[in-house]
């Protein structure tokens, strides 16, 4: 899944199959919770707005769309640049908004039965995450990107 190119580093290739989609959020889970972790550890005031900010701007896109996708990696970026480790961003930037798996299918809008719907979900999940960093609260940034990214793995599966 990541062939190596001696020139420019590591190169992902794309996610594209259900077995490529759970080995990415596998590696997911295991970068992005401690991501997190240190992001609440060491972020300054300026990353904790701008992690709050990239949640929040979530609510504001419509769902189904790429600027969706853009702002969902957006938040993710965000966090990898609190993180204190340039090497938590590169790791993000090599896979670029491809990380973020969106099958048009994964956000509809609440249901006929006013059920609370994936995209309402996603965006309290990205809040929960934001605040526990801007708390400053390592434990609980880590388990909310844990059940952020399990919960994504859960929802895919569901819609294969």
């Amino acid at each position: 899944m990541v062939p190596p190119d001696h020139r420019a580093g590591i190169k992902p290739s794309v996610a594209n199959k259900p077995d490529d989609i759970a080995e990415l959020i596998g590696l997911r889970l295991g970068v992005e919770v401690e991501a997190a972790g240190l992001a609440a550890a060491g972020r300054s005031d300026a990353e904790a707005d701008s992690i709050i900010r990239a949640a929040a701007a979530l609510r504001r896109i419509p769902a189904q769309t790429s600027q969706l996708l853009q702002a969902d990696f957006d938040f993710h970026r965000q966090i990898s640049r609190a993180t204190g480790n340039r090497l938590y961003g590169e790791l993000l930037e090599s896979f670029g908004p491809a990380m973020i798996a969106y099958p048009a299918h994964r956000l509809p809008p609440l249901d006929q039965t006013n059920h609370i719907g994936p995209d309402e979900v996603i965006c309290r999940e990205h809040e929960t995450i934001a605040e526990a960093i801007a708390d400053g609260d390592v434990d609980s940034a880590r388990a909310a990107m844990r059940l952020h990214l399990a919960g994504t793995r859960n929802r895919l599966s569901r819609n294969e």
